[in-house]
């Protein structure tokens, strides 16, 4: 989402499990920024496909029980 509803900027989460098995497989992320339109829509401002090895540095971080793994965010400046 391009903006959290107490504006704040969005991002995006990855999780460390998911994106080493992604990087095994030369696998790619597809980044799409959108703003909420009404109560079920969206409109897409911007997106693009970015290669999982050519991410910005990851800063890994406790990923709470529920996914077992560790996290990262990634901010929309940061990828576009």
């Amino acid at each position: 989402m391009h903006e959290h509803a107490d504006g704040q900027p969005g991002n995006w989460k990855v999780y460390r499990k998911y994106h080493e098995k992604l990087r095994q497989h030369d696998g790619w992320y597809c980044f799409v920024v959108y703003k909420p339109q009404g109560h079920s829509g969206l409109t897409i401002l911007q997106d693009k496909m970015v290669r999982s090895s050519s991410l910005p540095l990851l800063r890994w971080h406790g990923g709470g029980d529920h996914r077992g793994t560790q996290q990262t965010k990634i901010a929309i400046s940061d990828v576009f």
